[in-house]
């Protein structure tokens, strides 16, 4: 006779976990988005797209260092808690080892290629700092686990003030690309002594390298043939498009492509972090199957509340906001008309993958990434070389679209998440009254502040008349445990 109180209890855990994760990301992300701004206004296309192709190819290559070992991680200790900390130490032994070796691999490419100077040592610098990030992410995961999540959100928050601290002092000193990977790659390495220490302390996780074991090191190595190569493929499908752009059309189209790229970026964080908050009660053995399928239809709706309004604002006023943000030479609205699908695919795909994961390795998952990976490929070097920046874009949308597309699918055969079509019809409605009232001519931030008053607004009514579940669900978040 509790569990209705017990339910609202966790469902409002839940829903804090993913506005505190939220909040940092929204923090963070507007320090990334300030800074390459302003390297975007300080260096010019060329010079950005360079360090643009830099911290792609930092991040494609720091896959191979991830292998979803993160999600790994989750799933091991959701039917172990205690193992934590030996199960982390496997999973630090495991990365440091993969970052050592794809560290020493690149510099030793690098070196081979007939490339300026400046140019590999961009590409060497943020592919350290990459990996860096890697580890981070494992000492965050624990403490996640732990259900610790405020200080490591803080932790990243720094991390991006810093980055953007820094590169914004060596831009004023008047130093160039090479100057800036270097800022941005000491605040990565800057935050992974502070995320190293400050998860032992506030979450109590504590590796060591006595406790690493050929048993939890096989635990993670029997998970590659899905997870790893998951993560690989899912990462080539997000960088890729970087790499074949400066191949097929210059830099100077990877910078317009990425600083367009970077205003979708921005919101991802709405996804990740509810995907991030959900996954130990996805993963949760004790939990019935019902009661998961129901955290996840909660987080497509809240991940579709956020990403069509978005779309819909960058549909209308996204030229404006990309001369307010980079200046009048990226100023370009069709690279973002082509990316306008990418956001909401990509949140669906996400929250699919996720809930798969938490089950188990489902091979679904590697086939959906896969998939899609073979459309961008498919598609970019058919269109690139044509159509330039627009094309990669107009690619990425379609590639989620894929993915997303054989994830759901895969999903609804496992799990029973009911239809979401109403919620969805209610925020796609509120979503187009919102479009038209940033129609009117006015400044362009007044015209945007507008929109998303008007939205939440006629969200809210439509909510309450048409789709009385989802209300019901809200309003049990503010009801006393």
């Amino acid at each position: 006779m509790n569990r209705a109180p017990a339910t609202r209890s966790s469902a409002r855990r839940l829903t804090v976990g993913a506005l505190t994760l939220s909040v940092g990301e929204v923090v963070g992300k507007l320090g990334t988005l300030g800074m390459l701004g302003l390297m975007a206004r300080q260096l010019g296309a060329a010079d950005f797209g360079l360090f643009s192709l830099g911290l792609g190819l930092g991040l494609l290559l720091a896959s191979v260092v991830t292998l979803g070992f993160d999600q790994r991680l989750v799933q091991l200790v959701g039917a172990e808690p205690e193992s934590l900390d030996a199960r982390l130490s496997a999973l630090l032994t495991l990365r440091m080892a993969l970052a050592i070796t794809v560290v020493t691999v690149s510099a030793i490419v690098l070196m081979t290629l007939d490339e300026p100077a400046a140019s590999r040592e961009v590409i060497a610098v943020l592919v350290v700092a990459g990996c860096s990030d890697t580890l981070v992410e494992a000492f965050r995961t624990a403490a996640n686990v732990r259900a610790v999540q405020v200080v490591p959100a803080a932790v990243l928050v720094v991390q991006r003030l810093l980055a953007l601290g820094l590169v914004a002092w060596v831009l004023a000193e008047g130093h160039g690309v090479v100057a800036v990977a270097w800022a941005y790659c000491a605040a990565s390495l800057g935050s992974l002594v502070v995320m190293a220490g400050v998860s032992r302390v506030v979450a109590d996780v504590r590796p060591r390298a006595a406790l690493v074991t050929r048993h939890h090191l096989g635990d993670f190595l029997r998970a590659v043939r899905v997870t790893g190569i998951n993560d690989l493929v899912s990462m080539t499908l997000f960088r890729l498009d970087v790499v074949l752009l400066a191949v097929l059309a210059g830099e100077v189209a990877v910078g317009h492509y990425t600083a367009a790229y970077r205003l979708l970026e921005t919101v991802l964080f709405v996804s990740w972090s509810l995907c991030r908050v959900v996954q130990p009660s996805l993963a949760d053995t004790s939990a019935p199957i019902a009661s998961r399928a129901g955290i996840v239809r909660a987080c497509i709706v809240l991940v579709a509340a956020v990403y069509v309004p978005y779309t819909a604002l960058l549909v209308v006023r996204g030229e404006d906001l990309m001369h307010l943000l980079f200046g009048a030479e990226f100023a370009s609205a069709h690279v973002l008309w082509g990316l306008c699908l990418a956001p909401l695919a990509f949140g669906l795909a996400q929250v699919g993958a996720t809930a798969l994961l938490a089950l188990r390795p489902d091979p679904a998952v590697l086939w959906a990434s896969t998939a899609a990976l073979a459309t961008n490929v498919g598609l970019n070097l058919a269109l690139i070389p044509a159509f330039g920046a627009v094309a990669a874009a107009v690619t990425t949308s379609l590639s989620y679209v894929v993915q997303a597309g054989v994830t759901v699918t895969a999903l609804r055969r496992v799990m029973p998440v009911r239809s979401a079509s109403r919620p969805l019809a209610v925020v796609a409605l509120a979503a187009f009254v919102a479009a038209a009232v940033m129609l009117v001519p006015m400044a362009p931030l007044v015209a945007m502040a507008f929109g998303v008053g008007v939205y939440v607004l006629v969200w809210g009514v439509l909510t309450s008349v048409w789709d009385r579940p989802t209300l019901g669900f809200l309003r049990s978040l503010a009801r006393p445990a």
